[in-house]
């Protein structure tokens, strides 16, 4: 009687901890074609050239200074800590356990690659400050907004990574490398 409470209780201590986190079905480009790049013209960025930066220079950091983070102070982590995450704890995912997808309660936008498949997760901690999580939930980058609407990405000791988001004009972002080229990721 005594082995079979303890299997019991291990195999239901194993079930809780290996539980996933939740995934809402309204965020899936898998189940719903319109939040597909790949299956709406729309918010695909070869398609659509008022979302792409190689067309649209307003959106490009790298033709656009005012959200190049290495000529506006404002929106540099490095240089202003209130946009950083190790310095500010409020926003950091060590010290604010409910911004991370472990959280049972986590609430937030996912990551996909180009084939839908969920790559990671992502918090809003602001209007301007959003947080990335891997597919395991680690803290991997962050994101500062910019006066035009896009998010440039950081790593961890707030170096711009040269990356950023720009908004699908529909239900998310896409992510561009350095070379202003989409890298097929999107976030719902």
């Amino acid at each position: 009687m005594g082995k079979i409470f303890t299997i019991s209780t291990l195999f239901l201590l194993g079930c809780l901890s290996s539980r996933a986190q939740f995934f809402d079905r309204k965020h899936n480009p898998g189940l719903d074609m319109n939040l597909s790049p790949v299956h709406n013209e729309v918010i695909h960025p070869e398609h659509n050239s008022s979302i792409n930066p190689r067309l649209n220079w307003n959106i490009n950091p790298y033709k656009n200074g005012l959200i190049n983070p290495e000529k506006v102070t404002a929106i540099n982590p490095k240089l202003n800590k209130e946009l950083n995450p190790i310095y500010n704890p409020e926003m950091n995912p060590m010290f604010t356990l409910n911004m991370s997808p472990k959280y049972e309660y986590w609430r937030g936008l996912y990551l996909f690659d180009s084939s839908n498949n969920l790559i990671g997760y992502i918090t809003q901690y602001s209007q301007d400050i959003l947080i990335q999580f891997d597919k395991d939930s680690n803290w991997t980058f962050f994101y500062v907004k910019t006066a035009k609407g896009t998010y440039n990405q950081f790593t961890l000791e707030a170096n711009w990574t040269g990356s950023f988001l720009v908004y699908d004009s529909m239900t998310g972002f896409n992510l561009f490398d350095k070379d202003c080229s989409w890298t097929g990721s999107h976030i719902k």
